[in-house]
């Protein structure tokens, strides 16, 4: 690399405290920095008679090249010339970018539009969107294309600043890095990944044919991890089937993040200990640059009579007493949900199938049985009527509301996620952090 012994060097710091180069000093320059040299009495080491060393011990030096939160240094080595680089601590370098930013901005992926109702609700705003819904075999064998009803719907219920209707595993990291350049730093990242391969609704043989054709939704994970690690949000936001968090790609999820340097929390909520009209189940995961987050607390306020709930949209309910679908229930191998009657306290959870599997939620009121309108599934799930998903075909709109989150339960998990933040966004803790 031509550093000879007793070469004088020179030290040229980079800029921003980026770290310094060092290079052979000019043959009149004068320098207390040299290439020194030493051998070995023990004859039988195999770098005698010569070992060349540069050393800095200057801790001036290390004070203006290297930020405080320096984790480790980086070294290359070329002709003439030797750079060390700072690595600052991954947490420094992503609470240093909001240190003047909106810590308030999001990304939310695989969504319906509810959970971005429900978080614009509460102070975020869905800068960008990544949402497409899968072509399923029945779309393929009616010769039908619905892989932008979500992103649409988005549009109708949000504002985003950018909207991507393109599948996850085929989305470029480097486009997304390029749209992303253009916007304001993303504060939280919300995924709601495709559930079905971990849901008890989904049969064992059905599971194996969608891995069989790529159609499976385990993988989605490492597409999610790509672009966690590429993004740097301040927080990770995953809502998912209960199943999820014990699955391996629950664990693998949890610990990736961890190894990002994210304090990762796991939880399964029920809607009915927050005033929701569903028991229904979900996992959620919190994962925070910030330590101490907290699930949010459950509430003593129940959610009023689901049957007044169910009264007031009973007359626009379709009575499905005599239909294949119901008769198929009985006597069925699996156990079915119970049906919604005058004495019931929660609605069992309506799923994305709703309209097309015996073991949705139905009613049943003087022996007759009926399907619940799309006014009545908005309330049994907490939505509010205000969320439009009139201007889509109701078989469209019977699957986004059904594969949507509890809109009371997700909102608890915001608040509680938005009293982190506050906690932690103030000067005081940016200070505490190294940020000035």
């Amino acid at each position: 690399m031509n550093f000879k012994p007793g070469m004088p060097l020179r030290i040229i710091p980079s800029s921003g405290m980026n770290g310094f180069e060092v290079v052979p000093a000019e043959s009149n320059e004068q320098s207390a920095n040299i290439v020194y040299s030493r051998t070995y009495k023990r004859a039988g080491r195999s770098n005698n008679p010569l070992e060349l060393i540069m050393e800095f011990g200057s801790q001036s030096l290390i004070d203006s090249c290297f930020p405080k939160p320096t984790e480790r240094f980086h070294v290359e080595m070329f002709k003439n010339k030797v750079r060390f680089s700072p690595l600052a601590n991954r947490t420094f370098n992503i609470i240093n970018r909001f240190k003047n930013a909106d810590p308030f901005s999001a990304m939310v992926a695989l969504t319906g539009g509810v959970d971005i109702y429900a978080m614009e609700r509460l102070g975020w705003k869905a800068n960008i969107v990544l949402e497409h819904r899968p072509q399923e075999a029945r779309d393929i064998a009616s010769g039908r294309n619905l892989t932008e009803v979500n992103a649409l719907n988005t549009w109708v219920n949000a504002n985003p600043r950018v909207i991507l209707n393109e599948d996850i595993h085929k989305l470029s990291t480097e486009r997304l890095a390029i749209i992303l350049a253009t916007q304001p730093p993303v504060a939280i990242c919300s995924y709601s990944i495709g559930c079905d391969d971990h849901s008890l609704a989904k049969s064992k043989k059905a599971k194996q044919v969608s891995l069989d054709d790529l159609s499976t939704m385990l993988d989605m994970i490492y597409p999610v991890l790509k672009q966690i690690e590429m993004i740097e949000p301040l927080i990770v936001l995953l809502e998912n089937v209960k199943g999820f968090g014990s699955s391996d790609a629950g664990k693998i999820m949890s610990t990736t993040l961890r190894r990002f340097g994210y304090h990762v929390s796991e939880m399964v909520l029920s809607g009915k200990d927050y005033a929701a009209y569903q028991a229904r189940e979900r996992y959620y995961m919190v994962a925070s640059v910030f330590p101490g987050y907290k699930a949010p607390p459950a509430v003593n306020t129940p959610a009023g009579s689901l049957w007044e709930i169910v009264e007031k949209h009973l007359a626009d309910c379709v009575d499905v007493t005599d239909t294949k679908l119901i008769k198929s229930r009985e006597g069925y191998h699996r156990k079915m949900p119970a049906y919604i009657t005058r004495d019931s306290l929660f609605s069992p959870t309506v799923l994305k199938s709703q309209d097309r599997i015996r073991d949705g939620v139905f009613i049943e009121d003087g022996g007759r049985v009926y399907k619940p309108s799309i006014p009545l599934l908005k309330d049994l799930m907490s939505i509010p009527q205000s969320f439009n998903v009139e201007w889509m075909a109701k078989e469209q709109a019977t699957e986004t509301l059904g594969q949507s989150v509890d809109f009371v339960l997700h909102q608890a998990v915001i608040k509680s996620v938005n009293e982190h933040l506050n906690i932690h966004i103030g000067s005081h803790s940016l200070v505490s952090y190294g940020i000035k």
